[in-house]
């Protein structure tokens, strides 16, 4: 099922002064309910980790990824690292940078050889940029994360993401605890791939169809195949069918970012 979680892994890197909400998570909850109150058939498999850098982070994500082809079942990876104000990226405890792209690509492999079983918690401010490291020519990085789309308290850090890791490892599926996290009242959400590259798309549609240059450059590309071939020169009605069947195209060439062969 969408959702389900057999592995939890959590990547801190804050700044000396913080509150160390990460290693408080992982310690009093995550851990501690995982090997005190989960079954041994379905207990999870958890890990932490306290990285200084934009190096450190990485190689941890390479780690998980070069592993990730004999990982079985959905994992999370819970990021406490702040966001940068200018919704570019992440700010490590060194204050290195690390933009929304690059950390993308490094989810990426690892959701593809979980096969589209990768979901990425942030207890972050504006996490929800995550979504700027899309590239729709290349499969998506994550089946779906949970994000604020603004700056975020260390209070609400720990009562929303306490009760939302209590909740999934009682229940072994992410979004069924997050349903539960959201009746309760919270400014983390949750949002899959596929329905960001839905509204993204319709609005670069609304966008292009009001843009009288690119549509032109379109029904021009059109009618010089037309004449190449020999065919009829398109007319107006026939280029808004030439235009729509553009977009079509591109839907359909970007939406196997989705499709995974597993």
């Amino acid at each position: 099922m969408v959702g389900d979680i057999k592995h939890i892994v959590v990547i801190q890197s804050l700044f000396d002064e913080d509150k160390k909400t990460g290693a408080e998570l992982y310690n009093d909850t995550i851990r501690m309910q995982i090997e005190y109150m989960q079954a041994q058939n379905i207990k999870m498999t958890h890990s932490f980790h306290n990285v200084e850098d934009k190096e450190a982070l990485i190689e941890i994500l390479k780690y998980y990824g070069a592993n990730s082809p004999y990982i079985q079942g959905g994992i999370v990876i819970h990021l406490e690292i702040h966001g940068l104000e200018n919704l570019e990226g992440l700010i490590l405890k060194n204050r290195s940078i690390i933009n929304w792209e690059e950390v993308s690509d490094l989810f990426r492999e690892i959701n593809i050889n979980t096969c589209n079983k990768l979901y990425v918690t942030m207890a972050t401010c504006y996490g929800r940029y995550l979504y700027k490291g899309v590239d729709p020519k290349k499969k998506s990085p994550y089946s779906g994360y949970i994000s604020a789309s603004q700056e975020v308290t260390t209070g609400e850090v720990m009562e929303d993401f306490t009760l939302l890791f209590q909740s999934l490892i009682e229940s072994s599926n992410l979004v069924k605890s997050y349903l539960e996290l959201e009746e309760k009242g919270s400014n983390f959400y949750y949002k899959d791939s596929e329905r960001i590259f839905e509204e993204n798309f319709q609005s670069v549609r609304a966008k292009l169809l009001i843009d009288k240059n690119l549509k032109n450059e379109i029904l021009k590309e059109a009618i010089e195949e037309s004449k190449r071939a020999g065919k009829p020169i398109p007319d107006e009605e026939m280029g808004n069918y030439i235009f729509e069947k553009a977009l079509l195209d591109i839907y359909n060439l970007h939406s196997n970012a989705f499709k995974f062969d597993c």
